[in-house]
């Protein structure tokens, strides 16, 4: 049995994984931004599984205080983190800040879940070889970063925007991942594929028939997720990038070793860390 954070979990992929991980065992820690929804999920997959080791925290993606208070949280009723499943993420239609000043996207998609996982790795560590995984998405390879727009961009664009955002959450990960390797705590980013789930929320009603007609469901898009969280973590690999459970070619970006480095400095800054902390 492994203890497993996952977080987003009320609708999409994020509550069909819960659901599959629960049925196998596994204690389950979900992390939403509404304990409402988090406790009627908890309820209702418990009926369904059999499985009560399900529990809650308060976590919103939009204040990196409610971050850190979150993986606080966890420390103090968990001794220990075997897979950190970042699954939660954002679309803004419209240009939308954080708490802290930040563009949404930006900081939902890239900056919060980076403190999360640094914040999380003494629980990792303690459950070594462990795992993290990040949800992102094939967008990334359009994605370009633009370091003056993480405060608000001069002319907004919604698709650029978020391509940035799972780009930099790739950048991110891959330097995670090198940072991590000698803890024995691997990190692997997936695309879940074209799904539909709330993140399409924003477009018309004409857009979104025509969306759920091409994209494939939750059930499917979770696969990937629940693959590499059931994964031997004495075989796991570290620093891929998974595509329908099997290790595919990220963007070209993603290999910039020079551009890993400004953006991981400029994000660790961003987030109160030092770039020297992991």
């Amino acid at each position: 049995m492994k203890t497993i954070l996952i977080t987003g979990t009320t609708n999409g992929i994020g509550k069909e994984t819960v659901l599959s991980l629960a049925r196998q065992g596994h204690q389950i820690v979900m992390a939403n931004r509404s304990r409402d929804k988090s406790q009627r999920l908890a309820d209702e997959i418990s009926k369904q599984t059999g499985n009560t080791n399900i529990s809650l925290l308060d976590l919103d993606l939009m204040s990196l205080a409610s971050v850190r208070e979150c993986a606080a949280e966890f420390k103090r009723l968990h001794p220990k983190l075997d897979v950190l499943l970042n699954n939660a993420g954002m679309m803004a239609h419209e240009e939308v800040k954080t708490r802290d000043g930040f563009e949404a996207q930006f900081a939902v998609n890239n900056l919060a879940q980076l403190l999360l996982t640094v914040e999380l790795i003494p629980a990792l560590e303690a459950a070594a070889p462990s795992h993290v995984i990040f949800v992102t998405s094939m967008m990334h390879k359009l994605g370009k970063i633009d370091f003056d727009s993480f405060r608000g961009w001069k002319k907004y664009n919604a698709n650029g925007s978020y391509a940035q955002s799972k780009l930099a959450m790739m950048l991110n990960a891959a330097e995670l991942a090198k940072r991590l390797e000698h803890k024995k705590i691997a990190v692997n980013t997936l695309h879940p594929g074209a799904v539909s789930t709330g993140i399409i929320d924003g477009y018309s009603p004409l857009a979104q028939f025509f969306i759920k007609m091409i994209f494939t469901t939750p059930e499917k898009g979770a696969r990937t997720s629940i693959y590499l969280a059931n994964m031997d973590p004495e075989m796991a690999p570290t620093g891929k990038y998974f595509v329908n459970s099997k290790v595919a070619k990220p963007g070209k970006q993603t290999r910039d070793q020079a551009l890993q480095k400004s953006l991981w400095k400029a994000s660790c800054e961003l987030c109160g860390l030092s770039p020297e902390a992991v």
